[in-house]
């Protein structure tokens, strides 16, 4: 590929969580550029992108929880024709997390706010190079 366009960048966003609702470690893991940067909604510091993605099996990835996402309209705003910026919100609910503490959790997520920038790597794939995720604050 040689550039991104709006609907590439959506069918992307669409198959990440996609990946990450089925549990698909290495698909997920797959969507981020070695340099990338996270957000998760409940973080207060960035971590690499493929670390959060290994972070995301260990907590969500065992055999007996549940996620189901859904997200809504993806707003895409582009950089050129390498880069673009992916704004939407989401909801997103899982049962049987395993929490740093090892205990299982539930977490649902009713108006989530995501923001995922994407770039073309070298070869021409799109990657999320920067990723928000975010919960508005009561």
């Amino acid at each position: 590929m040689t550039s991104l366009t709006p609907e590439t960048v959506r069918a992307e966003i669409a198959r990440f969580w996609n990946a990450f609702t089925s549990k698909f470690p290495e698909v997920l893991q797959e969507f981020y550029a070695h340099e990338s940067t996270c957000f998760g909604s409940a973080s207060n510091r960035p971590e690499p992108g493929r670390l959060a993605a290994t972070r995301r099996k260990r907590e969500y990835f065992n055999p007996q929880s549940t996620l189901r996402a859904q997200i809504g309209e993806v707003e895409v705003l582009m950089l050129g024709d390498r880069a673009a910026v992916a704004s939407y919100t989401f909801q997103f609910h899982a049962t049987k997390v395993i929490s740093a503490a090892g205990k299982a959790n539930e977490e649902h997520i009713h108006s989530g706010r995501a923001t995922q920038v994407f770039g073309l790597d070298q070869d021409g794939v799109p990657r999320i190079v920067h990723e928000h995720f975010s919960l508005p604050q009561h």
